[in-house]
């Protein structure tokens, strides 16, 4: 599935319109680079999901993609993984702020992809929890973005559907793709003037969507106003690097489609500071 990307950022200039330690030099790249190129409007897709197939499950992705849209909607989880449930003890139970019996992680699979969530049962649920497994449907209400399970988004259960005969055909692990070759992020450690550049990252592993908390943007040598990151590896002749792959609000939907064989054009933001000490790459497409 290709993402159809605009390479039009390549001719932008990111030092135009930034303020320059000297008259007629710029500043210093990586603070320049730091600037936003892009407006920090949500872009809102209909909470209903993917219209394309009315039949298929929410992709739970959009609860941090969409961070308020769709809290306290409920949607299909098409679980295409379930954990081992575990009941809430004392100590965990604030981590809701609700009445959770028991929780379990599962992954949901929907048309545009798949994602993980921390599944809650409140008391009067709690006999349904051995009935939640791969190839049934599950009608969940969003409660939280992330703070679950491994930081996952919080959904509550509400109600068995049925289940799902398309996801017995699902592949339980992604198959294999061609990855082309990229951008070799190892030239951002001899060459500080591609930081502010345009470059394709062929991706060869796509990590968990994260939101972005204020403590990460002061801690981190973000862009203002990002609002999602992943981790990346991006391919290149010699190997594969790293990166820490970050979206403003205009651009997060585009996150969806980040996948392992997908190339996609970033902007340099820094040799390092992002996750891990990864450098920081910006998504640049539309």
């Amino acid at each position: 599935m290709g993402l159809g990307l605009s390479l039009s950022a390549c001719c932008v200039n990111p030092f135009r319109n930034t303020q320059s330690a000297e008259v007629g030099r710029p500043g210093d790249p990586e603070v320049e680079a730091r600037r936003s190129i892009a407006p920090a409007q949500p872009a809102v897709q209909p909470a209903g999901g993917a219209e394309s197939d009315p039949g298929g499950g929410f992709d739970i992705r959009l609860a941090r993609v969409q961070p308020g849209v769709h809290l306290d909607t409920e949607q299909p989880c098409d679980v295409i993984f379930s954990g081992r449930p575990e009941a809430v003890e004392s100590e965990r139970a604030p981590r809701y702020e609700l009445d959770a019996a028991h929780r379990m992680a599962i992954k949901c699979h929907a048309p545009t992809g798949e994602g993980w969530a921390d599944l809650i049962f409140s008391p009067e649920h709690a006999s349904h929890v051995s009935e939640v497994r791969r190839g049934r449907r599950v009608r969940v209400r969003i409660v939280a973005a992330d703070g679950g399970y491994f930081d996952y988004p919080i959904v509550q259960f509400v109600a068995l559907e049925g289940d799902n005969p398309e996801l017995a055909r699902t592949p339980p692990r992604a198959q294999p793709v061609a990855i082309a070759n990229g951008f070799d992020l190892t030239g951002l450690r001899d060459d500080p003037g591609l930081i502010g550049t345009t470059q394709e990252c062929a991706v060869a592993f796509a990590d968990e969507i994260d939101l972005v908390r204020p403590n990460d943007r002061r801690r981190r040598s973000y862009p203002a106003g990002v609002q999602n990151r992943m981790t990346v590896r991006c391919k290149h002749n010699g190997g594969e690097e790293p990166a820490d792959l970050v979206f403003m609000p205009a651009q997060a939907l585009a996150a969806l489609s980040v996948a392992r064989g997908e190339v996609v054009p970033v902007r340099v933001i820094s040799r390092n500071g992002g996750y891990v000490d990864y450098p920081i790459l910006q998504f640049a497409g539309q």
